[in-house]
């Protein structure tokens, strides 16, 4: 009874895990890959690795080249300084960790590819499975994880003889580390597994191991040892309708905490690394942890599904040194841009993620003052004079440049991303103790740089930003350019608001809201609406600012609503970052929706252009940067657009906007029944449920004590 009852339990919250979209699923009754197929990503913000239908690392192709891809292992912080031995502008390079493969043998012949198969992946518990159909009537399951609380891959392989023969068996892994001029290692075999020992020549010089171990009961395992290649497995006679379980870890360790400390310490194991069922179970109750910090349950499966992935998405690259747009080369080799550490930053604090949201605000508190001496004199005491000015291309010291050359090195709007990215944060949590400790330095010295460096004060009292790189598209060297003065005005206001709640910098406040005023009066226009630069004739999505990424008005700003109105009404024509493809990629269309819901815009609401983010959507309903088969594809596992869509979908429910919380504001009206559980701006929580479109429930409750009421609204009423 009790094995039937677990069952039922297990059935049922596997129909309940598909029906909220955490359970993906691509098939191929054919054994070749779909069109459009990329590999899982599984990660523990540390370790990143991406696992195809083989219960293998899948590694780069012409197709995976074509998507702008390159799958394989990587470890954040595991980098070069240089590019050695190659005359290019690109460094800072991840180092490789190389890859393994499942090796299946049957009567002493290797199957490599499967007849049929099936992979999962499991957004909620962050497991992926395959499920492959091979010659000699062999079947192979497959589960895989990357450890969220250790640096280990684990690997479980299950076979079955579903012949009418006896089958000699070989099931194991093989391990290939990479051949590369700053790595020198060898393998060697025991009676435990294998292990690689290596010096690693990169950033640092380090000492690193990789280790395969057993992670079951079987006994000895085979071990083998051979050039690069180290390898583990199992040999058994299968009768027909048998089948034999094997497990095995991944171990990766090294010192390189002895050189560059993490800034946001990973979480440390409860028990000791015992069987592949015990990490199991300590992986997936961390993952559910995270999974309850808040709810969303909408109508719209689209909508769902978004929200799943995106939290996913977002935990798998959140890292000891912030949040990256991908723990992988192909994605800037794992180096942080503040504008896309922002996104994410804004959609975990929104989604009630804050304490992974917190490892942004963390990095540039940890930073601060190597963005302090980029800009001052006496670097020795560079606070309060010029401000600091982060990189635009950083790696986990953010000490160094690590962009190639370029004019988006000119862009001056990254601090406005870092001051919102920390303001952000504070508003969620209403943690004065963590403003007053580390955000409003960096808050403020993010506004000094534009008071003292950026802005230009002329002498008839006007003000205005300098010459800088805007959004990309629009070129270098633009005055008045709309974006980065939209998060000039956000960054000084922030400031003195950050000022008046700690009773800090009376003078400097009321001086970064009379400068913030004079540039609002400097904002380039035309025809009654804002544009992105005086004298621009290109549409552009920077010209939606005001509204959002940065948030310097409300509606009574006519301007930035007719801005927003006429691009809504054109941006299916010039809707991606570059100059290619013909729709909108999930990155801009969650902007759009955005900016679409400040505005009040009713032709085209928010949660339309959220539905066209979910075109975009790859095999496992994965972010790409853009995602138009046959036409553009670039870069899947795109985290900026994970992060931006996220926030949309929270600000639907709980909106940040004219002089309160906004509950469903975004919600259209055929949305009848639907629940969340999600933090509010002023350190609250909000509880909500509708039904038939009235409220049925509804609880507010702040995460500290003394923290004021914010204003309550649903559809414009006072709650």
């Amino acid at each position: 009874m009790k094995v039937l009852i677990l069952v039922l339990v297990c059935a049922l919250a596997a129909v309940s895990a598909r029906a909220e979209g955490t359970v993906r699923t691509v098939t191929s009754p054919d054994g070749r890959e779909p069109a459009d197929y990329v590999p899982a990503m599984l990660s523990n913000g540390r370790l990143n690795a991406f696992l195809d239908y083989g219960l293998s690392v899948a590694s780069t192709t012409k197709e995976t080249r074509r998507k702008h891809f390159q799958p394989g292992i990587y470890w954040e912080g595991r980098r070069l300084g240089d590019n050695a031995g190659k005359a290019t502008r690109f460094g800072w390079e991840l180092l490789p960790q190389g890859a393994f493969r499942t090796v299946l043998a049957v009567d002493g012949v290797v199957l490599s590819k499967p007849v049929r198969w099936t992979q999962t992946l499991d957004l909620h518990r962050a497991l992926m499975t395959t499920e492959g159909a091979f010659a000699h009537g062999v079947t192979l399951l497959g589960e895989a994880f990357v450890a969220k609380t250790r640096n280990v891959i684990a690997v479980r392989q299950t076979v079955t003889n579903g012949s009418d023969a006896v089958r000699t068996v070989a099931l194991g892994l093989v391990y290939t580390t990479p051949d590369h001029p700053r790595i020198c290692g060898n393998w060697r075999a025991d009676a435990d597994g294998a292990t690689w020992a290596a010096t690693c020549y990169g950033r640092f010089v380090t000492r690193e191991t990789i280790a395969l171990r057993a992670a079951d009961a079987g006994g000895t395992p085979e071990t083998g040892a051979d050039g690069f290649d180290g390898s583990v497995r199992r040999t058994f006679a299968l009768r027909p309708g048998e089948r034999r379980t094997v497990a095995w870890f991944v171990a990766y360790d090294d010192d390189l905490e002895d050189h560059l400390p993490a800034i946001t310490s990973a979480p440390k194991p409860v028990a000791p690394r015992a069987t592949y069922a015990a990490l199991r179970d300590e992986h997936v109750a961390d993952w559910a942890a995270f999974a309850a910090e808040s709810e969303v349950r909408v109508p719209d499966a689209r909508i769902q599904a978004l929200f799943a992935m995106a939290r996913y998405h977002l935990r798998c690259v959140a890292t000891e040194w912030s949040i990256p747009v991908g723990i992988i080369q192909s994605h800037w080799a794992g180096r942080i841009f503040a504008f896309d550490e922002m996104y994410a930053a804004q959609g975990l604090a929104a989604a009630g993620h804050l304490s992974t949201a917190r490892v942004a605000a963390d990095f540039r508190a940890a930073t601060l003052t190597n963005a302090a001496i980029r800009c001052n004199l006496d670097q020795g005491r560079p606070f309060g004079k010029c401000g600091a000015r982060w990189v635009w291309e950083a790696a986990e010291g953010n000490d160094i440049e690590c962009s190639p050359l370029g004019f988006w090195m000119d862009h001056v709007f990254q601090q406005a991303a870092v001051a919102q990215t920390m303001w952000t944060y504070f508003r969620y949590t209403g943690d004065r103790d963590y403003l007053a400790q580390k955000g409003y330095d960096v808050i403020r010295e993010c506004a000094l740089f534009f008071r003292r460096l950026q802005v230009i004060d002329l002498p008839d009292g006007t003000s205005f930003v300098t010459k800088c790189t805007d959004l990309e598209r629009m070129g270098p060297g633009h005055e008045r350019a709309f974006m980065t003065t939209c998060g000039a005005i956000t960054t000084l206001r922030a400031a003195a608001d950050a000022a008046d709640v700690l009773g800090r910098d009376v003078e400097l406040a009321a001086d970064f809201r009379a400068c913030a005023d004079r540039l609002v009066s400097s904002l380039p226009g035309h025809d009654g609406r804002y544009i992105a630069y005086p004298g621009c004739t290109e549409e552009s999505m920077g010209t939606l600012a005001g509204f959002y990424p940065f948030h310097a008005f409300d509606r009574t700003n006519g301007k930035q609503v007719a801005a927003v109105e006429h691009f809504l009404k054109h941006g299916q024509a010039f809707g991606n970052m570059y100059e290619t493809g013909k729709r909108i990629c999930p990155w801009y269309a969650a902007t759009m929706a955005m900016a679409s819901l400040r505005a009040g815009n009713v032709e085209f609401p928010a949660v339309r252009w959220l539905q066209e983010a979910a075109r975009s959507g790859g095999v496992w309903g994965e972010y790409w940067e853009i995602n138009e088969p046959g036409v553009s594809q670039y870069r899947p596992w795109f985290m900026t657009a994970a992060g931006n869509v996220l926030y949309a979908i929270c600000q639907l429910l709980v909106a940040d906007m004219e002089g309160g919380v906004h509950l469903a504001a975004g919600v259209p009206d055929d949305w009848r029944d639907y629940s969340f559980r999600l933090p509010a701006p002023g350190g609250w929580t909000v509880e909500m449920q509708v039904k038939d479109g009235k409220v049925a429930r509804f609880d507010a409750h702040p995460r500290r004590e003394g923290l004021p009421r914010p204003k309550f609204f649903f559809r414009g009423n006072a709650l």
